[in-house]
């Protein structure tokens, strides 16, 4: 089986360095984005724009951090804590991607049922938000 190349650092690398294009970059034409909000996946470049206001919601919080990984051939599991509005926030990326090491898909997950109120507030504020949209 051919060893396929991990995006995840890539994926690390381009919220560090807040570069959008290298997020871009390594999504897949047929990527699908599943939001803990909104049940219908987003395409690639609907997912893009919503994982854009979420780099702007979870890397403004306090303290974000990853706190645990878990890496297979082709996919992947990233577990996160963070503060947002005083509420704090546990949850889970999962990732899948292909032999191009390009991401298919993303899904997040989040505890408590409280933090998905903040999170879906916050995310609204920089959705409507022009400039994300440029």
């Amino acid at each position: 089986m051919q060893e396929t190349n991990n995006p995840v650092m890539q994926w690390h690398k381009s919220l560090d360095n807040k570069d959008f294009s290298l997020l871009f970059n390594i999504l897949d034409d047929k990527f699908l984005f599943y939001s803990p909000v909104v049940f219908k996946p987003k395409d690639k470049y609907m997912g893009f724009i919503y994982l854009i206001a979420a780099s702007k919601t979870f890397l403004n919080a306090d303290n974000f951090k990853y706190t645990r990984q878990i890496i297979g051939k082709q996919d992947a599991m990233l577990e996160f804590n963070c503060t947002i509005d005083g509420v704090e926030i546990n949850g889970v990326d999962t990732f899948k991607w292909n032999h191009e090491g390009k991401f298919v898909e993303m899904k997040v997950l989040l505890r408590p049922q409280k933090s998905l109120e903040v999170i879906q507030k916050t995310m609204e504020q920089h959705l409507f938000n022009p400039e994300i949209w440029r």
